[in-house]
């Protein structure tokens, strides 16, 4: 797998970034030289908490639990972020992985482990969905790498891609700590964007929302910044901040209350 710092989650408004980080620690991907099923399981398992908006621009926050479990083997890999999948570490410093995870879709009420919020309700559940998610990252040098994802909902009823590509910049790196920095720009298809943040003539009518149409492009930027640290060889905790900038396929819609949001989750992990 890609060092610690390379891997974070893609999705806004959700609190997988530092579960992915503390699930790099668990092992490496597959080689070029490896066996294709590795020569040993790795295992990761941990809990955290995250403090982040109840769902992508909403202006209320909650605290919700962030599970970690992972189990991967060479080219196999499984885990509470990231789905079940396959990965490939490339001799050029490239990292390819492809899975199947969930996209847990939107309520129109409170939830303490969902997106949604009761202030919208009737504009009706955005369905989840199994998706399919292919990641891209290329490492530059030491310090720098470049990554590209994308996710591709599967349902037939609940059709929409999301896209992100980004950079990360370790910043500091000692014996048992890792500092870096993230930025990313985050888009959609016009159905993604319009599931999330458009507002139909039926819904605006059910909620007194001024009807919006959206199209695809980029909806979001964000900036993060984490640190790792290491208590012992086994043991690792990790902090993030990710903070969100709305852009005008979203900005504009009046289900996004804030334009500017924050997000912070902490997690502890054990592997071996």
């Amino acid at each position: 797998m890609p060092p610690l710092f390379l891997l974070r989650s893609a999705r806004i408004g959700h609190a997988g970034s530092v579960v992915l980080a503390l699930l790099a620690t668990a092992g490496p991907a597959l080689a070029a030289q490896d066996s294709l099923f590795g020569d040993k399981t790795e295992l990761a398992i941990g809990a955290g908490a995250a403090w982040a908006p109840r769902y992508a621009g909403s202006g209320d926050a909650r605290m919700l639990p962030v599970p970690v479990l992972s189990v991967q083997r060479g080219i196999l890999f499984a885990d509470t972020s990231r789905g079940l999948g396959l990965q490939y570490q490339f001799d050029s410093g490239l990292y390819l992985s492809q899975s199947i995870h969930y996209d847990l879709g939107r309520q129109e009420r409170d939830s303490n482990w969902r997106p949604g919020s009761v202030k919208l309700l009737g504009m009706g559940r955005v369905p989840g969905s199994v998706t399919a998610r292919t990641l891209l990252v290329q490492q530059i040098g030491s310090r720098l790498s470049l990554s590209a994802e994308a996710e591709f909902a599967l349902r037939d009823t609940a059709r929409r891609n999301r896209y992100r590509v980004g950079m990360e910049v370790q910043l500091l790196q000692t014996g048992s700590d890792t500092v870096s920095a993230s930025l990313d720009a985050h888009g959609g298809d016009r159905r993604f964007n319009q599931a999330y943040f458009g507002v139909t003539a039926a819904q605006a009518g059910r909620t007194g929302l001024q009807a919006f149409t959206t199209g695809a492009g980029l909806y979001a930027g964000s900036v993060g910044m984490q640190w790792e640290h290491r208590f012992a060889p086994h043991w690792a905790g990790t902090l993030q901040v990710v903070g969100t900038h709305y852009l005008d396929n979203a900005a504009r819609s009046p289900v996004v209350k804030q334009d500017n949001t924050v997000a912070a989750t902490a997690a502890l992990t054990y592997s071996y």
